[in-house]
């Protein structure tokens, strides 16, 4: 809509003249620009198209897209992080693991995570099998190197079904050490067997075996 024709000066009678050719978008802008203290429509100085450059505080907000261009941290209540829930997990014990379930076709080697969140932390302790039925679900392993047990690798359950095997990757304590981590995605999932993980993005070294 062209509001270069209203000016602060612009008298209420002109206004039918001016918005005749595009009244339904003056409809749908009016609540915007109604100042109610002067009591006229006002044309803002940096508003193009919808609130465009507009800032403040906000109660509440709803917003058809809502697209945030730059990350901050929340100086009041100091809790507010660009990835709280990678904090929390990096932070935190393991404690998402359960034992597999015997009257399933669950493997008995494993301890299971029932997946829910974005990142998970694992020890070497045990070997770990993820499950989900959410097709293309990611998750981002975090490596544990604060209790170690002995030297074993951490082991991930990929394929609960291969050629009458199963897939597992492995990483050694030696990458775990120097910062590797593993995001992988859901790609297949079958009652009879459980999820079917692969490899999406990585840093450090690990390896795919079948057993």
């Amino acid at each position: 809509m062209n509001w270069t024709q209203i000016s602060l000066n612009t008298l209420m009678t002109q206004l039918p003249k001016i918005t005749n050719d595009n009244n339904n978008a003056f409809k749908n802008y009016m609540d915007v620009f109604y100042n109610e203290t002067s009591g006229i429509i006002i044309k803002p100085i940096t508003t193009t198209g919808r609130i465009k450059g507009a800032s403040g505080e906000f109660v509440n907000l709803v917003a058809d897209n809502f697209t945030v261009r730059n990350q901050y941290t929340n100086i009041y209540e100091n809790i507010t992080t660009a990835d709280y829930d990678f904090y929390t997990t990096y932070i935190a014990g393991d404690v998402s693991t359960r034992v597999a379930d015997a009257s399933t076709v669950e493997n008995q080697s494993f301890s299971y995570v029932d997946v829910n969140k974005p990142y998970y932390k694992i020890s070497n302790d045990s070997s770990i099998a993820f499950l989900t039925t959410n097709l293309s679900q990611e998750l981002r392993i975090i490596f544990d190197t604060s209790v170690l047990i002995a030297s074993g690798d951490y082991r991930v359950l990929m394929d609960p079904s291969t050629n009458g095997g199963i897939e597992v990757m492995d990483v050694s304590v030696l990458d775990a050490s120097v910062g590797a981590w593993v995001k992988i995605i859901c790609v297949e999932y079958d009652a009879s067997w459980g999820s079917t993980w692969a490899i999406k993005e990585f840093a450090g070294s690990y390896a795919i075996t079948s057993i």
